[in-house]
């Protein structure tokens, strides 16, 4: 069973409450549901609209909407452009135009006023409502229950297991990151990471800081890691610009840091409230050429949740930037999900190069002085140095963005500056030994035994996992570590009989199959006829129908 239903109206009539409580409803019966907020940037009046893809077997987004409420003729002309509207239902202005629609929807899949109430009653939950917004709700769903009996009905078939939990992609990266013991975050407000705001602060374990610009919110969370502190920010494209100068003068100093892009359609100002993935050849080479951030980009809610944790473990053991690159779709879109936490994160090799309480003496007992100062730089086996943070006697950690000797004295000596340089660059050699092996590779490939391939990025995942399911002849390749790539994936690729590669992905100038047909090679004769490519550029997700 799937059924789309979809809320449509001015910015500020309640389109957004309508949609979560139906929303709301369908999560706690157990159904896979995949929530899709497209809405324009002016805050008053423009179009909102709120899709509810409700399915009991697969999680879909689809161009065709079974129904759709409307709440002006805004609501049809324009979603008419993208979407096949196969029933409408005109409201007229009237009183409480979100709880007209909700009565007349649930009247529609057979449910009493008495059970519209207690719907309601459920999702607003110990909300403290004003009486009289209570008695306009009453009013409202009472009188368009009655007029909506007469409406054509919907066969829903109602499951009633237990609740699962409905989360937005933005929650599910703040949770974790503070469930890993996130201890600071900075942002300035930028569509679609701004939610992350809201979520993590919350939490009063975590030191929230917002700045006057992006410059000083990247500046703030450098100095925070320097202090010792689990620190993250948020953006979008083009605040990281402002912070990517910050990217090489981490790997210099190897202060590390884990910054959030959440990419909007580009470029300049852009379309700020909707979905490209237009960051992806950015985010790879955001600074000087020889520096490389870490680059992951989750491909589900629960790989968002576990990579999160990673990625804050990664930066602290190997002491490097990394970027956790999302898009709006991931961020604003919720999805009903039976979420597997982790409370237990800490990587334990943390405690062996970090100095604590805990590890003092084992710590100081390692031949790490020097005339009384401690090398913060040391070359080592792994190219991994130990590190402490300013205050701690004896122990200096005094960083500089200049070149540097293994106790960071400024040096321009040119065998130093070699040894620091292939320092820099064997940590990410490491970081591949350790944590790409064949227990845990970093990409995930459903159907492997298929002769076609779509390779692809996070939310597209969808419509290809529903439309390998109906063809299965095809398989996917979905890539979650991008910097630096599984040599694991070259590999399987060259290990079968691939007859194509399709490259599906949000954007122009196909930057996935950029970056991986250099990585890959790909660009050879053998390759020449194999490479496909369907790319999307319009504001909206992939739909099913987009590959039909």
């Amino acid at each position: 069973m799937k059924y789309t239903v979809a809320f449509s109206g001015p910015a500020g009539s309640g389109v957004n409450t309508a949609w979560l409580i139906v929303w709301d409803y369908f999560t706690k019966l157990w159904y896979d549901v995949v929530g899709d907020k497209e809405y324009q940037s002016i805050i008053k009046w423009w179009n909102n609209t709120f899709i509810n893809y409700i399915s009991d077997d697969w999680k879909y987004l689809s161009s065709n909407i079974d129904l759709i409420f409307a709440y002006d003729k805004l609501a049809i002309t324009r979603n008419e452009k993208v979407y096949n509207l196969k029933n409408i239902i005109e409201i007229e202005k009237t009183d409480m135009l979100n709880m007209v629609s909700v009565a007349m929807f649930f009247t529609m899949i057979w449910k009493t006023i008495e059970e519209i109430n207690q719907i309601v009653k459920d999702y607003f939950g110990n909300k403290k409502i004003p009486q009289i917004i209570q008695e306009r709700n009453d009013k409202a769903l009472l009188k368009w229950h009655e007029l909506a009996k007469d409406f054509e009905k919907i066969d829903l078939e109602i499951k009633n297991i237990w609740k699962k939990e409905f989360i937005d992609g933005n929650y599910t990266v703040a949770e974790w990151a503070v469930d890993a013991d996130l201890s600071f975050y900075s942002a300035y407000p930028m569509t679609p990471a701004s939610t992350l705001i809201k979520y993590i602060t919350k939490h009063k374990n975590v030191e929230f800081l917002q700045w006057e610009d992006e410059i000083a919110v990247a500046m703030s969370m450098l100095g925070a890691k320097f202090a010792g502190k689990r620190a993250m920010c948020g953006t979008s494209g083009g605040g990281f610009a402002l912070m990517s100068e910050t990217i090489s003068m981490a790997n210099q100093m190897e202060i590390w840091w884990v910054y959030i892009m959440s990419q909007r359609w580009g470029p300049s100002t852009w379309t700020p409230t909707f979905t490209e993935q237009w960051d992806l050849l950015y985010a790879l080479n955001a600074s000087f050429w020889d520096t490389k951030p870490i680059v992951v980009y989750p491909s589900t809610i629960q790989n968002a949740y576990d990579l999160t944790q990673k990625v804050l473990n990664w930066a602290d053991y190997y002491q490097h930037p990394i970027i956790i690159l999302l898009d709006k779709q991931f961020s604003e879109s919720y999805f009903s999900t039976d979420l597997k936490r982790n409370l237990d994160s800490k990587d334990k090799k943390i405690d062996k190069i970090k100095f604590n309480l805990e590890n003092k003496e084992v710590f100081e007992g390692i031949e790490d002085m020097e005339q009384d100062k401690f090398l913060r730089y040391k070359l080592t086996e792994d190219w991994i140095s130990p590190y402490t943070y300013p205050g701690v006697k004896n122990w200096d950690f005094i960083a500089t963005s200049y070149e540097h000797t293994q106790s960071w004295s400024v040096t321009e000596d040119p065998e130093e500056k070699v040894q620091m340089t292939e320092k820099r660059h064997k940590k990410l050699e490491i970081f591949k030994q350790n944590e790409f092996n064949q227990n845990f590779k970093w990409f995930e490939v459903i159907n492997e035994n298929a002769k076609i391939f779509f390779i692809t990025m996070w939310i597209n995942r969808l419509v290809l996992e529903e439309y390998v399911r109906q063809n299965s002849e095809y398989g996917i390749i979905i890539i979650e570590v991008l910097q630096p790539l599984d040599d694991e994936l070259q590999n399987f690729i060259e290990g079968r009989e691939v007859e194509k590669l399709i490259f599906v992905e949000l954007n122009y100038s196909w930057q996935l199959e950029t970056y991986l047909t250099w990585k890959l090679w790909l660009n050879c004769e053998k390759w020449k006829w194999k490479i496909d490519r369907i790319r999307k550029y319009n504001n909206y997700p992939l739909f099913l129908e987009d590959l039909k």
